[in-house]
């Protein structure tokens, strides 16, 4: 079997008393580990893609690869708590997790969204000018 040995020592970052130190809660550590986890495989998974697709399919694709990535690694770090009897995920793991990912897709529709208004409005007030 796969040794979890990391999993065990990234489920100890949820300890209560070690993030009331920091004034943080779980639920927070989780969304951020999984936004984290969304960029980084968005991030190994666009090069690979832009030789293959043609430009305009790039982002989205990029973003589905990395979304599917990310979904086996939080399924397998589902079933590995299911396995161990010790360690138990809190009952918001799937719900902070699908925030993070879907806020992730959300931001990237924001940031194209706005750059091709700005774009849009450029080309206009240039047009005016000449």
């Amino acid at each position: 079997m796969v040794g979890y040995v990391f999993m065990d020592s990234l489920f100890h970052w949820f300890d209560p008393n070690l993030l009331q130190i920091f004034g943080l809660q779980a639920w927070q550590v989780l969304f951020s580990l999984v936004f984290l986890l969304v960029a980084a495989c968005m991030w190994l998974f666009r090069p690979f893609l832009e030789w293959a697709i043609a430009k305009n399919w790039t982002t989205f694709l990029s973003y589905l690869g990395s979304l599917l990535i990310a979904l086996v690694f939080l399924q397998i770090i589902d079933r590995y708590a299911m396995i161990q009897q010790e360690s138990v995920l809190p009952e918001y793991f799937w719900a902070v997790s699908l925030l993070a990912i879907s806020s992730y897709g959300g931001g990237i529709i924001l940031f194209r969204s706005l750059r091709k208004v700005t774009r849009m409005l450029f080309k206009r007030n240039k047009r005016r000018a000449a």
